[in-house]
Formats: structure tokens, C-alpha cells, sequence
């Protein structure tokens, strides 16, 4: 017998973005494809790093991503509107993984949510480099106990 899945929900991340449907995100099948929430969860990363580090992307120690996983509860379709939660899990020595999940505008259920571990590196030498203090402090901040 499989096991229960369990549900994000919102008490589970420490930071929330507004996202917006467009019309084109909608799929033959009238809800938004999978590719789209995919740049969600990414955007939501992007967004937290370039808010801890005000000179990203132009750093010469670059976050690159190593690992994105995404799991569906349900669909999203425009023109709804969207929230994206960010959390950190775990951060190691030199890489992080952040949890993302994506919410219609006030649900307490997430419709997917998912992870992206990144690797600091160094953009001359592509040589992973451990991460930045100032962007540990950042992700620090947004640990979630648990996760």
C-alpha cells in the first residue's frame, strides 16, 4: 500500500511572493502547464538570493542550480492569483536547498511544492566555493527546524 502523501501547507515557509497567471500558461487541458510552475519555484529562489545579495547575478561566486524536484496536488489555471512560499531546509558547506511551494492566493494548501538544491561556484574556475557570508547569514534567516 503506498503512503499517504502529506500536504504543504503555509506554516511551512517563512516567506511568501505574489505571482501572476497570464493566459498563455494555460495548457490544452485549461490549467497551467507544469513547465510554469517550475520557473515559479525558480523565480522564488532567484528572488530570495538577489535580496541577500544586492550585486547578483554580476557576483563572481554564482549559485547554480543541481537539483530541482516538484511534486502536484493540484491545478492552478489563469487567471488566478498565485503565492509562492520560500523556505530553507538545509545548508551545507557549500550548497543550499530551498523549498518552494505554490499556493492560489489565500489557500492554506499548497497546489505543488518542491526543492532546488544549488552549489556556489566560482564563475572563472566553474570550482565550487563555499557560500558567500553575507548570502549564509541570508539563508540563515530563512531556515525552516524540520523540513
Amino acid at each position: 500500500m503506498a503512503k499517504p502523501q502529506l500536504i504543504e501547507t503555509r506554516e511551512g515557509y517563512t516567506v511568501f511572493s505574489m505571482v501572476t497567471t497570464r493566459w498563455k500558461d494555460n495548457d490544452v487541458y485549461g490549467h497551467v502547464n507544469n513547465a510554469v510552475y517550475n520557473a515559479w519555484m525558480d523565480t522564488a529562489v532567484t528572488q530570495f538570493f538577489r535580496g541577500h545579495s544586492p550585486e547578483f547575478p554580476e557576483t563572481r561566486l554564482i549559485p547554480v542550480g543541481a537539483e530541482t524536484h516538484l511534486t502536484f496536488h493540484r491545478s492552478i489555471s489563469h487567471p488566478d492569483e498565485v503565492e509562492t512560499g520560500f523556505r530553507v531546509e538545509r545548508i551545507g558547506n557549500r550548497s543550499v536547498q530551498c523549498g518552494v511551494g505554490i499556493f492560489s492566493s489565500g489557500e492554506p494548501e499548497a497546489a505543488a511544492w518542491g526543492h532546488m538544491i544549488h552549489v556556489w561556484v566560482d564563475r572563472k574556475t566553474n570550482l565550487a566555493v563555499p557560500i558567500p557570508d553575507g548570502m549564509r547569514h541570508g539563508l540563515e534567516s530563512a531556515l525552516m527546524p524540520h523540513t
